[in-house]
């Protein structure tokens, strides 16, 4: 009976050590895993822990996930279920206390890093070897993506900035960026988007700018440039005018070029040779076209022109100081001059005015031919020059012959060839105009008649009935005759 009564003591004790060890072992589970009941009843439960295994098998699986706690704050890990490199994914703090994300591969080696920094998300992409592929950050008023070659080195980044300041003032615009650069990191191509518009950018290593298309409020342009300036293209395209121009060279003077314009103004053409001398200059404005020929100074060559309704022109100035070629044709007359390269008062002018043709030879400003036309005909005439006391000479056509006049240099006229209907005619006259000598031919016959302060002086007449002599005196009576007949008689 005793013996009973002290195993079952000893029993009891047993249950009661392994009670109160059941007792704590509940307490510290009580201190892990808390149950709260809620107003309305509901039951929560809370676990409260510095680290949580869970396996793949109870007691000797491999761990699957593991949740825990390190001096820098909580921390994640997610295993593979088998290979060499289990870790999968991490998250916890890093060395400076901001939150990280990180995938592994099964080598071991990074893929994905997010993190804070500086209160900005940051996010990288690698691939083997750790080699950044591609770079995410935030930043104050944008962001930027930069996809990597595996030096590390972008190769294209887009970036954009909400208050980027503009060059030379305090306002500010958001910008928008994709750059594209070489192996080198020298950028290549670049599209820009701001306030003002949008802008391609487009090269080689070293000289990003070979091509630059950009519109700025409302005016498109395109810029080609050679690598190394030695020519280039600009092409712009605006509200009022647009305008093509071809260089050699970037924009610096002293080159070859031509430009190419349009607008409200009307349109031009300008070319320049290698040195940078305009040339060539080609425009139409203002219902008006002309045509520009220039030499090294600047001065026109060469101009030809027309305004509508108005005239047309041609200006030739050559190697001289002036025009010596001018034509002119409007509504009104027909013009050109030919003028000395050597001397602008030496000139030859033809117009025709109406109905009416000229042609003036002139030198140092003196006339000395003239052509024109009076009412019966064609006239020529020959100036004498004034300093030794030159007369004039004319040719002119009559109603019924040419005329040949010779006259002073007041206009009065010294001599007269000219015909009638019946037959030629000679008149001399004196200083005065008036008439002194006449031969006339009448038909068959023919007359000399000399005479002096008007009255007559001697008349010859030849006819049919032979010669006929007259003498006069100072009264211009006749005081002898000389008939002369076939039989040789003689009448007084």
């Amino acid at each position: 009976m005793n013996s009973d009564l002290q195993e079952l003591k000893a029993a009891l004790e047993t249950m009661r050590g392994e009670l109160d060890e059941a007792k704590a072992k509940l307490a510290r589970l009580g201190q892990v895993v808390r149950i709260n009941e809620r107003e309305d009843g509901e039951l929560r439960a809370n676990i409260y822990c510095t680290r949580m295994v869970v396996k793949q098998e109870v007691l000797s699986g491999l761990t699957a996930v593991h949740i825990g706690y390190q001096p820098m704050g909580g921390m994640v890990w997610i295993n593979r279920a088998e290979g060499e490199n289990r870790r999968a994914l991490s998250l916890g703090m890093n060395d400076d206390g901001e939150p990280q994300v990180q995938l592994t591969g099964p080598d071991g080696k990074q893929r994905v890093n997010l993190f804070c920094e500086r209160d900005h998300g940051t996010l990288a992409l690698l691939g083997p070897d750790n080699a950044a592929g591609v770079v995410a950050r935030a930043h104050t008023g944008g962001g930027m993506v930069a996809v990597l070659q595996p030096d590390g080195r972008a190769r294209a980044v887009l970036m954009h900035h909400e208050a980027e300041k503009k060059e030379g003032t305090d306002e500010v615009q958001p910008v928008t960026e994709l750059i594209f650069a070489q192996p080198d990191g020298k950028t290549v191509l670049k599209l820009r988007a701001d306030a003002g518009g949008g802008l391609v950018s487009a090269g080689m290593p070293g000289h990003a700018d070979g091509v630059v298309m950009c519109m700025r409020e409302g005016q498109p342009s395109l810029m080609l440039r050679h690598h190394e300036d030695a020519s280039s293209i600009h092409l712009m395209a605006g509200k009022k005018m647009a305008m093509l121009a071809v260089r050699q060279g970037w924009v610096e003077p002293g080159k070859a070029s031509a430009e190419l314009m349009a607008g409200d103004f009307g349109s031009s053409l300008v070319l320049s040779e290698a040195d940078g001398t305009k040339r060539v200059d080609v425009s139409a404005m203002q219902n008006s076209g002309r045509v520009i020929l220039q030499d090294e100074a600047g001065r026109e060559a060469v101009a030809l022109s027309h305004i509508s309704g108005s005239h047309s022109s041609l200006a030739m100035q050559g190697v001289a100081e002036h025009d010596c070629v001018r034509v002119l044709a409007s509504k009104e007359v027909a013009l050109m001059r030919l003028t000395s390269p050597d001397n602008v008062d030496t000139e030859m002018t033809s117009m025709v005015h109406g109905n009416d043709p000229k042609v003036m030879l002139r030198q140092d400003k003196t006339p000395l031919v003239m052509m024109g036309h009076t009412e019966h005909g064609g006239v020529v005439c020959a100036y004498g020059r004034k300093e030794v006391t030159g007369g004039i000479a004319s040719l002119f056509g009559g109603p019924m012959s040419g005329v040949v006049s010779v006259s002073a240099q007041d206009g009065t006229a010294l001599l007269t060839l000219d015909g009638t209907d019946h037959g030629g005619r000679l008149q001399i006259n004196n200083d005065l105009g008036f008439q002194r000598a006449l031969i006339v031919v009448h038909e068959e016959n023919a007359l000399l008649s000399l005479n002096h302060t008007g009255q007559t002086g001697i008349s010859a007449l030849a006819s049919d009935q032979g010669g006929f002599l007259t003498l006069h005196d100072e009264e211009g009576e006749v005081i002898q005759t000389l008939p002369n007949s076939r039989d040789g008689g003689a009448d007084d």
